[in-house]
């Protein structure tokens, strides 16, 4: 939904026309009417400040590591926790690789679902593998070749526990040399602030790392860190080059990974 609305700014930050096609029930019809688009993002920055731009920034911010890792000849993708995302449908840098999004079986049937009703039909390109990251290890879940492949963990990390995490991590540094790991992540900082206790309970974090402690991690599985972007850095790249002022709540980071 947030992509959804952010097709409806004056200057958007990124283009995806599918999202608002992916909605049904309430959410398509805030995001098709203006009025109602406008008192939802009020009441939305009322209760959460800074949560809608923090999750548009991340989506720019993901767009363009995929981009770039796309751009040095990958074209194997597998996308943890893949939800509702649209990547692998409207990125023309994503259209030639193989996709596998990994998720829950309930979610992954709604993605489908919506996939067949707006595409006509499931792009052979992408396979659905049913998986609960929170109880079992990703290996061998996405049947990809020894080639460099882009994994992409994107809202996930921080409601996983800390083994779960780590299973993740591991995974990722069996990947072929060459391959790019994006991953978001909550800073421990943010978590264990008591001014955000509230959004703690709320949103259920389980794991967190500091930029630093998060870079030893994947570095014990042979991933070096090349960028780890916050809201200062999408303030800097994003929203002032486009003359827009908004909030970004600090609460996720984007890590790009290289093995």
């Amino acid at each position: 939904m947030m992509r959804a609305l952010e097709a409806h700014a004056r200057r958007p930050l990124f283009d995806d026309p599918l999202a608002g096609r992916f909605l049904s029930g309430w959410p398509a019809v805030v995001v098709r009417n203006r009025a109602l688009r406008h008192v939802f993002l009020r009441l939305l920055e009322r209760s959460g400040p800074g949560f809608y731009g923090a999750v548009v920034c991340r989506t720019r911010a993901i767009d363009d590591a995929c981009r770039e890792a796309l751009a040095t000849g990958i074209t194997q993708v597998v996308i943890l926790g893949a939800g509702m995302d649209t990547r692998p449908y409207r990125l023309a840098e994503m259209a030639t690789a193989q996709v596998w999004e990994l998720d829950l079986p309930a979610v992954q049937e709604a993605k489908k679902a919506a996939v067949r009703r707006r595409l006509g039909r499931l792009p052979s390109s992408v396979r659905y593998v049913p998986i609960d990251l929170a109880a079992r290890l990703p290996d061998g879940a996405a049947e990809i070749h020894p080639q460099p492949a882009l994994l992409l963990c994107e809202a996930v990390t921080m409601y996983l526990p800390p083994d779960a995490v780590e299973a993740v991590f591991a995974y990722a540094g069996t990947l072929p040399e060459a391959s790019r790991f994006v991953v978001t992540y909550m800073p421990r900082s943010v978590a264990e602030d008591p001014r955000h206790a509230t959004w703690a309970r709320r949103l259920r974090w389980r794991a967190a790392y500091d930029p630093d402690e998060l870079a030893r991690h994947l570095a014990g599985h042979g991933l070096r860190v090349v960028a780890d972007l916050g809201a200062e850095d999408y303030q800097k790249r994003f929203l002032r080059p486009a003359g827009r002022s908004l909030a970004v709540f600090p609460g996720e980071r984007v890590a790009v990974a290289v093995r």
